[in-house]
């Protein structure tokens, strides 16, 4: 191979290589956003997470009742309005919520908002989901609605889909992560009342006549509708592109 030959074909490959590399960064620009991905086993027990919104409410992080590891997010009380917020930033009206939920039987147990006003204390254009008494539910604004049954004193799997465009979300559950991705969910269920905005700005649990405890374990917050993809690693452990969250 001549001198300018040899000079070509590595200016070829050199070039190639940029391509390529142009392609991973622009196309890795365009992945899901994720908020949250923890197990909590990162935050000190006794107190709510660290740098999320706590108003009132018997908040914090326990090793009591747990689903994975050693700790998980106890809700044991609160007033009507107190709350647990994690804020987000998005453009996309879609936010999907996965998370394991343990409720005790016998009475009324949190609510989950995902919440488009500025402040999730404001009731009205969020997912108002409550667990009460062995069901889901959800108020629209005027009613109860019942969701479905929902199994108590055990460990379940939440997959929440909330498209603020449509002022609606669909709900997943099942024994785990992949029974309830597989699950047949309860489409078009409504906010309560219309989205005050183009996206969601919180994820909140929040209390409003709460008198058992529900615990969270293995918490997922993200954009779109297309559920994270996740593989196992080696050492067992469930992974992502951005980390690791915990398995049983």
């Amino acid at each position: 191979m001549t001198k300018n030959k040899m000079i070509a074909f590595y200016q070829y490959v050199l070039l190639t290589l940029v391509v390529a590399l142009t392609f991973v960064f622009v196309g890795g620009s365009d992945a899901q956003k994720v908020f949250v991905r923890t197990g909590f086993e990162e935050f000190p027990t006794g107190n709510p997470p660290k740098d999320w919104e706590a108003v009132g409410g018997d908040f914090e992080v326990s090793g009591d009742t747990v689903k994975t590891d050693k700790k998980a997010l106890a809700i044991l009380n609160g007033a009507d309005g107190d709350g647990l917020g994690i804020p987000i930033e998005t453009e996309d009206p879609i936010i999907s919520v996965e998370f394991y939920v343990y409720i005790e039987g016998g009475g009324r147990c949190f609510n989950l908002k995902v919440a488009t006003a500025d402040g999730f204390g404001e009731n009205n254009g969020c997912t108002y989901i409550n667990w009460d008494a062995g069901i889901v539910r959800l108020y629209d604004g005027g009613a109860w609605q019942p969701i479905g049954d929902f199994e108590t004193d055990t460990w379940k799997y939440v997959r929440i889909i909330a498209d603020v465009s449509k002022s609606e979300f669909d709900f997943y559950v099942g024994d785990d992560r992949d029974d309830a991705l597989g699950a047949k969910p309860e489409k078009g269920l409504a906010f309560r009342n219309a989205a005050l905005g183009p996206v969601a700005k919180w994820v909140a649990f929040y209390t409003w006549g709460i008198t058992v405890p529900g615990y969270v374990d293995d918490l997922l917050v993200y954009e779109g509708e297309d559920a994270l993809d996740l593989a196992v690693d080696p050492s067992g452990k469930l992974t992502t592109f951005w980390g690791r969250i915990k398995t049983p």
